[in-house]
């Protein structure tokens, strides 16, 4: 009886262990992708937002909260469709309307320099120039913090598919310990590609101009 009880209460940890490791981010984009593609749209790109370590309070009296698995997250797709540009909202537990943009500076920036976007890389926090040690390896000294804000990028051309992300603490420098790579990141074009896109998400969030439509 004991050793039944004990396989059960195994089934069940692994049940809701899977549940919460459910990330609908791939599917959510694929879809979203087979939209874009009826309407001759190819060229997009995705980002992803998540906080490692916050909490997700659930306020049920919020139509656009969510019950979400594991760790809360939020992506917004930008793309352009004729002469109008727009970005829709998605999180764990689905979509939300896509609002129209003031301009078309995402997507233009992306189709611009998306070649220079998929080869570059944000940098560590580095603390130290990099040294030759004598058994012949480069040794640099490098700062992390756990927990801090990522963006996740997907992009999407004609003949193109390709991904990126960085650590947001990488873009950062203090006084008493400055961060070596502080501004070759900011001058990349993927940095400037995210802080075109915070501002406008950032906006509509504040404006609560996003609503849940599934």
């Amino acid at each position: 009886m004991q050793k039944s009880i004990i396989i059960i209460l195994l089934l069940i940890f692994n049940l809701t262990y899977g549940q919460e490791k459910i990330d609908q981010t791939e599917s959510l984009i694929s879809e979203f992708e087979a939209e874009l593609n009826e309407k001759n749209i190819t060229d997009f790109f995705v980002v992803k937002r998540i906080t490692y370590g916050s909490t997700y309070i659930v306020d049920l009296n919020d139509p656009n909260s969510c019950n979400t698995n594991g760790i809360y997250f939020t992506m917004y797709a930008f793309w352009k469709d004729g002469k109008d540009s727009y970005v829709k909202k998605f999180d764990n537990c689905g979509r939300f309307n896509s609002l129209k943009l003031a301009d078309s500076k995402p997507i233009e920036l992306y189709k611009k320099n998306y070649e220079k976007i998929k080869s570059e890389k944000v940098k560590s926090y580095q603390l130290t120039s990099d040294s030759l040690g004598k058994d012949g390896l480069v040794y640099k000294s490098i700062s992390s913090r756990t927990h801090q804000p990522m963006r996740y990028f997907w992009f999407y051309t004609e003949s193109t598919e390709f991904t990126n992300y960085f650590d947001t603490y990488d873009l950062t420098t203090e006084k008493d310990k400055p961060n070596l790579n502080y501004k070759t990141n900011n001058k990349l074009k993927l940095v400037k590609l995210n802080a075109i896109c915070e501002v406008i998400i950032d906006e509509f969030n504040n404006k609560n101009m996003f609503n849940r439509i599934e």
